[in-house]
């Protein structure tokens, strides 16, 4: 089998059977070291590459403090399997708390963020095209957003505001990182 993308080197070829395949966790794990989720550790189960285009699954380990901006996804729902731990979901109609064990279900179009309740979670993120798409397309999938972020900092205002707009353009995901995180308002 050729490599031919980022997906093809973390999906190894030697585990696939036509077009199924087994993840490795140890070769498929990386940690965000830039972006809004500095210091999150991923594991990217299934892409919308290797699922043609129906879904994407990714394992991530949440320290208190690592969540992300209240943000909109505009492509895809999403859905939170508790592993270990517990987290609070915080959407503009309310709160819900998940423990470990518990399956939580976000619609697209709906403005959300999480907080890791304790110090720690880990959680199986679920992404599915919205209910009026066939798919993810090719290169579009929050997936690729996360490889393409991965070692990115941002430092500086306009470094924050461009990741916005691209994140925007590119990947249907609307970002809000002047909107003070839950977390931030019990302090």
């Amino acid at each position: 089998m050729t490599i031919n993308s980022d997906v093809d080197q973390i999906q190894p070829s030697t585990s696939r059977d036509g077009e199924s395949y087994v993840s490795h966790r140890d070769q498929i794990h990386f940690n965000m070291t830039g972006d809004f989720m500095t210091g999150v550790d991923f594991w990217i189960h299934a892409t919308g590459e290797s699922t043609n285009g129906q879904l994407i699954i990714i394992e991530t380990n949440w320290v208190r403090g690592t969540e992300p901006v209240w943000h909109i996804h505009h492509r895809e729902e999403e859905g939170f399997f508790v592993m270990d731990g517990e987290i609070k979901i915080h959407t503009e109609a309310g709160s819900y708390n998940a423990k470990k064990g518990q399956f939580v279900w976000g619609r697209k179009d709906q403005r959300h963020t999480y907080e890791v309740v304790g110090e720690e979670a880990r959680i199986l993120v679920m992404f599915v095209p919205g209910p009026d798409r066939a798919g993810f397309e090719p290169n579009t999938g929050i997936d690729k957003y996360f490889y393409e972020a991965r070692d990115r900092e941002l430092r500086t205002p306009e470094q924050l505001q461009a990741e916005v707009e691209n994140l925007k353009v590119n990947y249907g995901l609307e970002m809000f990182p002047e909107l003070p995180h839950p977390r931030e308002q019990k302090a």
